[in-house]
Parts: C-alpha cells; structure tokens; sequence
C-alpha cells in the first residue's frame, strides 16, 4: 500500500496526521523496523543535529517498563490499534498507530499531556486498587465459604433433628418408616431376611400416675438407651410413639432377637430406675420378613404378636404366626 492509498483508505487520520505540528510525528520504516523517513518534529523533540534514518525505531520509540517491543498494525479501516511509546531520552509520551505501506510500515504519533511518571502513577494506583479489589474478594469468598460450611453443618444438624425423638435420643416414627421402605425393598432384591421387634413398656400409666411424668420420661429415656446400646450399627431403635419402640435387626432370625429380647429384660429389671420393689418389665410382638409380605402387613404382624403378649401377661415376647 503506497502513502496515497493510505491517505485515501483511512482520510480522517491521515488529515490528522499531515496536519503536523510540534507534538505529532511522522516515521516510516521498512520491514526490519529500521527509519526510512521521519519528520522535522521528530529531530526537534529528540534534539538531534541530522535525522535518523537508518536506525532502528526501538532507538527513537521506547515501549513502557522495559516491555519487548513490538508493534502492533492496524490493517482494518473501521478499528485503529493504538500503541504507547515514551520517546527515548525523555519523558514525553505518544500514542501512536502503525499501518502497513508498500515499503514496510509508517507510524504516526501523537504527543499526549500526560507523562510518562503520571502514567505510570496513575498505573500505580490503580494496580492498588485492583490488590485493594482481590484482597476484599478473597475475603468475601472466605466468609462465603465460611457461611455455606455453617449451612451445611445447620442442614446436617436440622436433617439430624427432624429425624430424631426429642426425649431418647432415637430415631423417630417418620424417620423409621423411612428407613423400612429401604430395608424392605433391599430385602427382596438381594433375598435377604430381617425381623422386627415392637416393644411396649408395661404398666407405663402406672408408673406416671404413682411416680410422675418426670420418672416416666427417666424410664424412657433410660429405655431407649439400653436399647441404643445393645444395638448393633445396622440395626434399627425408634420410638414409635408414647411408651411403644420398634427396631429392625437386618440380616437377623427371631431366635436372634429373641437372645436380644431376653438381654434387655435382665438388665431392665435389675437396673434401679424405681423403688423398690417395683421394677420396668417390657412386652414384645416379634415378627420375620416373609417372601410376598409388604410393610404395613409386617407391622400388623408385630402389633397382633405385641398384643398377644399383652394379653397373656405381659412382660413376655410372642413370635407372630
């Protein structure tokens, strides 16, 4: 591209740049960045006796903070790529625009007000804000990791409640039925075996009217701990409800739950949750899963084993027939 079709391809800039005055300059270079042409005021600004041609443009332009220079060309009509250079031995700062000629290259610049110190300030300060920026940043996302671990222990906590009975500490009803629905469809998919046991504290009434609604929920709580506490991991505690608790022993025969049964009964009796003589016996219904047998006939099962016991004298086990 010659001078004239630069002029004709980009003539609002070119007007600019053949308006010359003491702060614009004018340079030419062929393709190995060495000065072809310069104007008067690039002598002028640089206080030289003869032009410089023949030397290289890093000689004459110099790129901020000792960056690698390079330029950038700007070969579309409709976006000039500007580029800041300090002129050498001074402070003086151009923008300048870059565009290729059929000769190498020509640069025009542009002397700015500013120095290259206020820049390089202006920089400064706003390199500033920017570690100001990231440091708040970095704080916000501690504290935004801090708050979601909080919320996620709350959930924890909150899902641990809601599936908890306040006074034993055990699952509760909800939660258990849960946790059944699992079992059972485990159960049947695999063609394994669990039994249920469903207890209920005898003469519980009894024992609120004669010692109180605080004794009764000491012998509950004391209940629900023993029960807790001969349990293995996989079994199942709950509170079903009142002075009833139920449990699933997976993987487990009756005569195992049985052996279970027959453990809390001696330690419950021998344990000095009430005056002498009275002492806490407990009734159970025991039942075993059985193939084709869905949840609620399970617990039927148990509940009519439960009330046989009850019936019979309580402070007893019956196996569901």
């Amino acid at each position: 591209m010659s001078v004239s079709d630069l002029i004709a391809r980009y003539p609002d800039l070119m007007a600019r740049c053949l308006n010359l005055s003491g702060t614009t300059i004018l340079i030419t270079i062929d393709e190995e960045y060495k000065i072809t042409f310069c104007t008067d005021s690039l002598v002028q600004q640089l206080h030289l006796l003869h032009k410089p041609t023949g030397t290289h443009l890093g000689s004459v332009l110099c790129p901020l903070e000792e960056a690698e220079f390079f330029l950038t060309i700007s070969n579309s009509s409709k976006k000039f790529l500007p580029q800041l250079f300090r002129l050498c031995e001074s402070n003086d700062l151009y923008r300048c625009y870059t565009f290729p000629i059929d000769t190498g290259y020509l640069v025009w610049g542009d002397k700015m007000g500013s120095t290259e110190n206020e820049i390089l300030e202006s920089m400064s300060h706003l390199n500033n804000e920017l570690s100001d920026m990231s440091r708040q940043l970095s704080k916000a996302n501690r504290e935004l990791n801090k708050k979601n671990q909080e919320l996620e222990w709350a959930n924890e906590k909150i899902t641990r409640i809601s599936r908890m009975d306040y006074l034993t500490g055990l699952s509760n009803r909800s939660y258990f039925q849960e946790r059944l629905k699992e079992i059972f469809a485990l159960t049947k998919r695999h063609g394994l075996e669990f039994t249920i046991l469903l207890a209920d504290l005898d003469h519980f009434k009894r024992i609120n009217d004669t010692y109180g609604h605080d004794m009764g929920d000491k012998v509950l709580q004391a209940f629900g701990t023993l029960l807790a506490n001969e349990c293995r991991t996989e079994d199942l505690p709950a509170r079903y409800g009142g002075e009833e608790f139920i449990l699933v022993f997976p993987k487990t025969h009756a005569s195992g739950v049985i052996t279970f049964y027959e453990r809390i009964r001696r330690e419950l009796i021998h344990s000095d949750l009430l005056p002498d003589p009275d002492f806490v016996t407990f009734s159970a219904g025991i039942t075993e899963y059985e193939e084709g047998g869905t949840e609620i006939s399970l617990l039927k099962k148990a509940d009519d084993a439960l009330y046989e016991a009850k019936k019979n004298g309580r402070d007893r086990y019956v196996i569901s027939s």
